[in-house]
């Protein structure tokens, strides 16, 4: 066996051995023990799964709703955010990183206090969470991807020019491939925003979604039911993060090198 092949499968099985002793130790109640908390404030892994075995229809269609609303958001956001990037480009650099400081501001909102104002203006529940999320998100793909664009070498630009290139070919085959490395680590992290985000919404207006499942179950001191919710959540941001980190080392290996 190789050495990369090796690393690989020790990147593999090490975090799985580690899932499989965290979750032996919890079945087995050490953590309820060491923090002297019952199993109603800390549900044990197989009273999770007979609750989300339970209600899966129920947690099947809050997923969906979460996930569109998580997906709508987050797409527009760093949409968003890529234009205002491009459009910083044709200003001069200093008032550029001043115009991208002012925008990333918004990110020291507090969505609680966000939530409710957005939720007057736009009364749609699949609607406010995406304007919700996308406030959240635009100043971080805004951000990156401006840094990654105007952060291109000068001897980069003089070459290109000395091709004569317009500045479109300059953009297309320059300035957005050198940004691929950021762009990628905003639409990394931009996943767990969008998540908070709508998960804030549901709990705080909205009456659908795993947010508002949480809500209602531990209403209902249903503590199982309300874990197997938040499972749901952390399996979608695990998952979310391992396709783009997959895409990006597919699509552009070496922007996922330099990453």
């Amino acid at each position: 066996m190789s050495t990369a092949t090796a690393t690989r499968v020790r990147n593999v099985v090490a975090p799985l051995v580690i899932f499989v002793v965290f979750v032996s130790l919890w079945q087995a109640q050490v953590f309820n023990d060491l923090f002297g908390l019952e199993t109603f404030a800390i549900p044990l892994p197989d009273q999770i799964v007979e609750a989300a075995g339970d209600n899966t229809a129920e947690l099947w269609r809050a997923f969906g709703q979460t996930f569109t609303a998580v997906l709508l958001g987050y797409s527009l956001g760093n949409g968003l955010g890529f234009v205002l990037a491009l459009l910083l480009l044709a200003l001069p650099h200093g008032a550029a990183r001043r115009a991208g400081a002012a925008f990333t501001a918004f990110q020291a909102l507090p969505i609680i206090a966000i939530a409710p104002l957005v939720a007057l203006w736009v009364p749609d529940s699949l609607w406010f969470k995406a304007c919700v999320v996308t406030i959240m998100v635009f100043p971080s793909m805004l951000v990156y991807a401006w840094r990654g664009m105007s952060g291109v070498p000068p001897e980069s630009l003089e070459l290109m020019a000395s091709y004569r290139a317009s500045t479109r070919q300059i953009l297309t085959g320059l300035r957005i491939p050198a940004a691929v490395p950021q762009i990628f680590t905003a639409l990394k992290y931009t996943t767990v925003l969008a998540l908070i985000g709508v998960v804030v919404c549901e709990i705080l207006k909205s009456h659908d979604g795993l947010g508002y499942e949480i809500h209602d179950a531990l209403q209902l001191f249903s503590t199982p039911l309300a874990w197997a919710a938040v499972g749901i959540l952390a399996l979608v941001g695990i998952a979310t993060y391992t396709v783009l980190v997959v895409l990006e080392r597919a699509l552009f290996p070496w922007a996922a090198r330099r990453g």
